[in-house]
């Protein structure tokens, strides 16, 4: 009997999942959706790449569609789903390159990333809290400072000042995380070089179109003329 009671707790469990939330539209919300369920005992690092890879090879609007699922996933009021999100958040960020950094440095993502942070630090932060300064902070010390594209991130180093002034501590970096997101040599071709850098001005305007400020309008304008070869600045 407590074997059929728990199988059906199981079950139970899994009804409220399928039916939590708006359902999963895309390929991509059902991958992220199944990365994030509370019966997963620990993540799924091969779905969890899988999703980094179909976001590599979708491009588009895929890095923004992620961020906006996975960061719902993070504020689940289930502490299981919030670090599944958290660990496959690390992962794209990870092996996403520029298109999905650019996302999660968004004030939108970001805000929405710390929402369940109190205006004043707990005694004691939570294990969600704790993983997510940790990622701030990773974010911080690599992508923000060696980063190409750094100037693209700096809603992120203001998110940890932010953080900071309130009286938040941040964890240290593990030296192995550091080095992933700091490649120490770059043996890639010219030719893969400038592929990666159309490839982030193509995610660079789509960003700027999305937020249609007349400034980022401007932006988008300036842009265009440079891809285009008009503008070799």
């Amino acid at each position: 009997l407590p074997i059929v009671e728990a199988a059906s707790a199981r079950y139970a469990a899994r009804d409220r999942w399928v039916n939590d939330g708006p359902a999963p539209q895309t390929p991509l919300q059902r991958y992220i959706h199944n990365a994030c369920d509370p019966q997963n005992f620990e993540p799924n690092l091969a779905l969890n790449l899988e999703i980094a890879d179909l976001i590599n090879a979708k491009k588009g609007n895929a890095p923004r569609e992620a961020a906006v699922a996975i960061v719902q996933y993070v504020n689940h009021r289930n502490p299981n789903v919030s670090m599944l999100a958290l660990t496959l958040l690390d992962i794209c960020v990870k092996n996403c390159g520029y298109a999905f950094h650019l996302q999660i440095s968004t004030k939108d993502f970001l805000n929405e990333l710390v929402r369940r942070f109190p205006e004043r630090p707990p005694m004691r932060v939570s294990r969600v809290q704790n993983r997510i300064l940790e990622l701030i902070e990773e974010w911080r010390s690599t992508i923000c400072v060696t980063s190409k594209y750094r100037e693209d991130l700096g809603f992120i180093r203001d998110m940890h000042r932010l953080l900071s002034y309130k009286g938040y501590t941040f964890p240290e970096v593990k030296r192995e995380d550091a080095a992933v997101l700091n490649p120490t040599n770059d043996l890639r071709s010219a030719e893969e070089m400038e592929e990666e850098e159309r490839a982030a001005q193509s995610a660079k305007l789509q960003e700027l179109i999305r937020r249609g400020t007349p400034h980022d309008l401007q932006e988008a304008n300036k842009l265009m003329k440079i891809m285009a070869g008009f503008d070799t600045r």
